[in-house]
C-alpha cells in the first residue's frame, strides 16, 4: 500500500470525482455526411481554448461556461457560431463549403490531398499539452503505438524501421538535420531542431508516405509551418535553458522569431547524470507569411550550433567523445491557384558543419544540400483531383580524417536525383483512394520506381485504412562510404480506427522488407531486415477531467546478413505505453507514464586481436548476432503543472519527474582497452525537470 505508483494514482482518482468545476463540450463536424479533419474549434471568449478536428472530425473543448459560445472555422467553408448550450444537447455539426469563394474551397481541398490519410495528426496545442513530449513535437510521437524507438531519442522510427528510413520534413521539404542533441541519450535535451512555436501542424504518415515527399522510403513525419497566428510574446524559462518567441499579425501577413538556448550544466549537476560532461547549443528562427489574393508565400529561416562532450568506455581512462555542430537552413514556400487550379514551388539550401574528436581522432565534415520543387495540382471535379511535379535534390559534402598523426585522408564528393511524380486521388460517398507514381533519376544509378496505394474507408465513427508501397531513397545523412547508398522498403499494412466522445480505439497491422546498409560492427555491409507488427492503442475519458491511453505493438524484427537470419536488436514481443492524465485548466494538471517493455538485443565480444603497429586492439565478435539481451526497460514518469493569471499574462508552471523509480535500463554496453571487462550504459536516471511559461498580455 506503500506504493508511489498507487498512491498516485488513488490521488488522482480522488481528485477527478471530487473536482469537477467546468464542463465540456464535443461532438463531430460533417459536410456531405463525411468527417471533416482539421476544423479550428474555439471559445469566443477565449481564443487560447482550442482544438483542431481530427480524421474523424471529432472535437473537444474542455472547461467552456454555458453562456458562451464555440466558434467552428475552415477555409472554403461558411463559419458558424454556436451557443455552448446547444451544442450540449447535439454535438453533431454540419459545415457547407461556402460557394462564393471557389478559390478558397479549392485551398482546402488541394492542401488535403494526402493528409486523408495520416494515422495521426497534432495541432500545436496538443503536442504543447502532450504529458510525455517536452513540448518537442518529434518527442510528442513517441507515446504512440506507431513509434517503434528503442532509444530516448527524438529520432523517428516508424513501425520497425531502421533510425534513416523515417524522414522529417517542414511544408513538404526535406530536413536534413531533424534532431539535436543526437548523442545525449535522452528526451530532455534529443529535440528536433525545429522550434515548435513554428509548428502549426504536424502528421504522422506510419506507413504510407505521400508520394510527393521526396527521397521517403519507410514512413514520414510532415510539420506545417504556422498559417494564421495572432500577436504574442512568450518567454520559456527551465533548468536546461531558456527559449523567447515574439509574433506580429498584419493585415495580410504575418512575421514570427525566436531565440533559444539550453545549456545542460544545472540539469547535470542538478540530477548527477553520469554520461554527459558538457552540452550547449544555440538556436534562432524566423519565419514570414503573407497572404495575396490568388498566392501566398512562405519564407523561413534557421540557425543552430551544439557542442558536447560526453564520456566513452572504449578505453580505460573513461576517454571523451567531442562533438561540435551547427545546422543552417532555409525554405522558401509559393503557392498560387486560381478557380480549381494550384501551382506550388518549393526551394531551400541547408549547410552542415560538424567537428568530432575522440582520443586521437580528429574528423571535419562539410555538406551542402540544395532542394528544389516545382507541381501542379488540379480539382478536376468534387470526387477526382490529380497532381504531377517535379523534386529534385543537388547535395555536397567533403569529410576529412587525421588519426593519431600517423595519416590523413580526405573525402569528398557530390550527389544529384530528380523525381518526376504523378498521384490522382478519388473520392465516392465514403471512400477515398490514393495513388502515386514516381520515378528517381539519380547520379550514376539505375532510375528507380516508386509507387504507393492508399485505400480508405470512412464514417461518423469507424476508419479503414489499407495502404501499400514500395518505396526508395538514397542516404544523404550518413558519413564515410555510406553517403549516398541505396535504400528501400516494401510494406502492407490494415489500419483500422475506431471513435466515440469517450473512446477512441486503434489497431493496425503490417508487413516491410527493407533493404539497406549497416557501418557498425559485426553487421558492416547490406542487409534485409523483415518487419511483421501488430499495434493497438485506446484513449479513453474516465470522467469530465481524468483520461487514459494505453497503447501495445508486438514486433518481430529478422535480419538476412551474408547468408545467416536472425532476430533485430529490436525484436519486442511486447512495449506498452500508457498515460494516466488529470486536466483542469482551474486548478492544476498531473499525468503518469509508463513505459515498459523487453531488453534489447545485442552482440557481445568473444576475444580481441592486438595491433602492435598502432597499439590497438580488434574486437572479434561472437558468430551468432544479437544472441545476448539487456534487461527489461521500465520508465515511469509523472508531469505536473499550473496555470496562473498575472497581471503581465498567464504563467504556467511544471515540474517533470523522468525515471521516477530509478531503475537501471541498459542502453549499451562498453569495454576496456582489451575488451576482457565490459561495462553496461544506462539511460537517464531518475531526474527533475523545472520549468516555466509565460505568456504576455
Amino acid at each position: 500500500m506503500n506504493n508511489p505508483l498507487y498512491i498516485s494514482l488513488l490521488t488522482l482518482l480522488i481528485i477527478a470525482h471530487g473536482q469537477s468545476f467546468s464542463s465540456d463540450v464535443h461532438g463531430t463536424i460533417i459536410s456531405n455526411k463525411e468527417p471533416l479533419a482539421g476544423v479550428l474549434v474555439y471559445v469566443v471568449n477565449n481564443k487560447d481554448n482550442f482544438y483542431v478536428s481530427d480524421s474523424l472530425g471529432t472535437y473537444t473543448i474542455r472547461d467552456v461556461e454555458d453562456n458562451d459560445s464555440i466558434v467552428f472555422s475552415f477555409l472554403g467553408f461558411k463559419e458558424l457560431i454556436i451557443p455552448v448550450l446547444d451544442l450540449k444537447q447535439n454535438g453533431k455539426v454540419i459545415m457547407t463549403e461556402d460557394t462564393k469563394s471557389l478559390d478558397e474551397v479549392f485551398i482546402f481541398r488541394n492542401k488535403e490531398f494526402s493528409s486523408d490519410f495520416p494515422m495521426k495528426s497534432y495541432s500545436q496545442l496538443e503536442i504543447y499539452a502532450s504529458p510525455t513530449s517536452q513540448a518537442d513535437p518529434l518527442n510528442a510521437i513517441l507515446s504512440t503505438a506507431v513509434s517503434t524507438n528503442i532509444n530516448e531519442s527524438a529520432k523517428p522510427s516508424l513501425r520497425g524501421s531502421s533510425m534513416g528510413f523515417t524522414m522529417v520534413y517542414l511544408n513538404e521539404v526535406p530536413i536534413f538535420y531533424p534532431t539535436k542533441g543526437n548523442l545525449v541519450n535522452n528526451s530532455i535535451a534529443s529535440t528536433s531542431s525545429m522550434n515548435t512555436s513554428f509548428i502549426g501542424t504536424e502528421s504522422i504518415y506510419a506507413s504510407n508516405s505521400p508520394i510527393e515527399f521526396e527521397n521517403s522510403a519507410s514512413g514520414s513525419v510532415d510539420m506545417q509551418l504556422n498559417k494564421e497566428i495572432s500577436d504574442k510574446k512568450t518567454l520559456f524559462l527551465s533548468t536546461v535553458g531558456t527559449n523567447a518567441s515574439i509574433s506580429k499579425n498584419f493585415k495580410s501577413s504575418f512575421l514570427e522569431t525566436y531565440l533559444s538556448y539550453t545549456d545542460l550544466y544545472p540539469f547535470v549537476k542538478m540530477n548527477n547524470i553520469k554520461d554527459i560532461n558538457h552540452y550547449r547549443s544555440y538556436d534562432t528562427g524566423i519565419h514570414f507569411n503573407r497572404t495575396l489574393k490568388n498566392s501566398k508565400y512562405s519564407l523561413y529561416a534557421s540557425y543552430m550550433c551544439e557542442n558536447g562532450d560526453y564520456p566513452m568506455l572504449f578505453y580505460k581512462n573513461n576517454s571523451s567523445y567531442l562533438n561540435m555542430t551547427s545546422f543552417v537552413n532555409s525554405i522558401a514556400n509559393y503557392e498560387y491557384y486560381h478557380e480549381g487550379i494550384k501551382l506550388k514551388a518549393d526551394f531551400s539550401f541547408s549547410h552542415l558543419k560538424s567537428k568530432v574528436k575522440h582520443n586521437n581522432v580528429n574528423m571535419d565534415e562539410l555538406c551542402n544540400y540544395l532542394y528544389g520543387a516545382i507541381s501542379y495540382s488540379q480539382l478536376v471535379n468534387e470526387n477526382i483531383q490529380y497532381r504531377f511535379g517535379l523534386n529534385s535534390i543537388f547535395s555536397t559534402f567533403k569529410t576529412t580524417s587525421d588519426y593519431a598523426n600517423s595519416w590523413n585522408s580526405a573525402d569528398k564528393g557530390t550527389m544529384s536525383q530528380i523525381t518526376p511524380y504523378t498521384s490522382i486521388k478519388l473520392l465516392l460517398m465514403n471512400y477515398s483512394a490514393l495513388l502515386g507514381v514516381k520515378c528517381c533519376f539519380a547520379r550514376n544509378c539505375k532510375p528507380v520506381f516508386n509507387t504507393n496505394l492508399s485505400l480508405k474507408y470512412t464514417n461518423s465513427n469507424h476508419k479503414v485504412l489499407l495502404s501499400a508501397a514500395s518505396l526508395n531513397m538514397y542516404n544523404y545523412y550518413e558519413s564515410t562510404f555510406l553517403r549516398f547508398s541505396k535504400m528501400s522498403c516494401r510494406q502492407l499494412c490494415l489500419e483500422y480506427d475506431y471513435n466515440k466522445s469517450w473512446l477512441k480505439g486503434h489497431c493496425a497491422i503490417y508487413l516491410k522488407d527493407e533493404k539497406g546498409i549497416k557501418r557498425m560492427a559485426p553487421m558492416i555491409g547490406s542487409y534485409k531486415k523483415y518487419i511483421y507488427g501488430i499495434e493497438t492503442s485506446f484513449d479513453i475519458q474516465l470522467t469530465r477531467n481524468l483520461s487514459w491511453t494505453i497503447s501495445n505493438f508486438y514486433l518481430n524484427t529478422n535480419y538476412s546478413f551474408r547468408g545467416k537470419t536472425f532476430k533485430g536488436e529490436d525484436y519486442l514481443k511486447y512495449f506498452i505505453k500508457t498515460v494516466l492524465n488529470y486536466e483542469n485548466l482551474k486548478l492544476w494538471n498531473m499525468s503518469l507514464s509508463l513505459w515498459n517493455r523487453p531488453g534489447t538485443y545485442y552482440t557481445p565480444v568473444d576475444k580481441a586481436i592486438y595491433n602492435a603497429e598502432y597499439d590497438y586492439y580488434t574486437p572479434i565478435y561472437a558468430d551468432d548476432i544479437n544472441s545476448s539481451q539487456f534487461n527489461k526497460y521500465l520508465n515511469v514518469c509523472m508531469n505536473i503543472s499550473k496555470a496562473v493569471d498575472f497581471s503581465f499574462g498567464k504563467t504556467m508552471f511544471f515540474l517533470n519527474i523522468t525515471n521516477l523509480f530509478n531503475c537501471n535500463n541498459n542502453s549499451a554496453i562498453y569495454y576496456n582497452t582489451d575488451y576482457s571487462k565490459s561495462y553496461k550504459m544506462n539511460y537517464m536516471s531518475r531526474s527533475i525537470f523545472l520549468g516555466v511559461i509565460v505568456h504576455f498580455k
